[in-house]
């Protein structure tokens, strides 16, 4: 029930940050972004949400419900704000110990526009980010059984963590118009671990907007994209 609540208000966060782009779009007509061989410095701008992220936090043990903000500079340059909220709740099978995080995150970068044809809507691009995230996250896990003494142990049982990382992510991706406004794309991601803050439980098993807590990894998003 609560995932669905969240779910809706960033739904509808993203449905109203596109109606301001597009009413700021209709309120301030000027020429076309593309006049023979020129164009215009701000070609476009674009609202975009990951539905990749979500797919993953509805069938897995975590995932990201995430958005974001981009601007088409010159058919050539995109830089890219993206932000949302990282979220984990796992058992591990061996060990039955019980790991959960809910967290915001900022990625911000730029992407590069391979292709030769700036006024095309289809893209091939790739870039560059930089995330990061300060978090708290759950930790515990049944009492232990002592055979010799026959009785359990201590549990295991921690509130409120503390923690914090950055990373750096190499991107690949290609867009592509669908109608009118609508675009479709999807990203390849190398994810790099730049800092993290670890106690003395050791580090955190995941980490908002960045994934499973490894010194690198691959990943990938799928961007509904709205362009105006």
């Amino acid at each position: 029930m609560m995932k669905r609540k969240i779910f809706r208000y960033i739904f509808l966060c993203i449905i109203e940050m596109a109606g301001i782009v597009a009413t700021h779009a209709q309120s301030h007509k000027h020429s076309e972004a593309v006049i023979g061989d020129t164009v215009d410095f701000i070609m476009e701008k674009q609202v975009f949400v990951n539905a990749a992220g979500i797919v993953l936090w509805q069938f897995s043990d975590y995932g990201e419900i995430e958005g974001g903000l981009r601007l088409n500079i010159k058919g050539k340059y995109f830089p890219t704000v993206e932000a949302g909220l990282g979220v984990c709740d796992k058992t591990h099978d061996e060990t039955d110990i019980h790991y959960k995080t809910s967290a915001p995150f900022l990625r911000i970068g730029c992407d590069y526009n391979f292709m030769k044809n700036r006024k095309s809507p289809n893209r091939i691009f790739g870039g560059l980010r930089f995330g990061f995230t300060s978090f708290k996250y759950d930790m515990d896990a049944p009492p232990l059984d002592d055979p010799y003494w026959n009785d359990s142990q201590l549990d295991f049982n921690f509130r409120k963590v503390k923690g914090n990382a950055s990373w750096c992510e190499f991107v690949f991706g290609l867009e592509t118009k669908i109608w009118q406004h609508l675009r479709l794309g999807w990203t390849a991601r190398y994810k790099r671990r730049l800092s993290h803050k670890t106690t003395d439980l050791g580090k955190a098993w995941y980490v908002p907007g960045y994934g499973e807590n490894n010194g690198h990894l691959f990943t990938g998003t799928f961007n509904v994209v709205f362009s105006f």
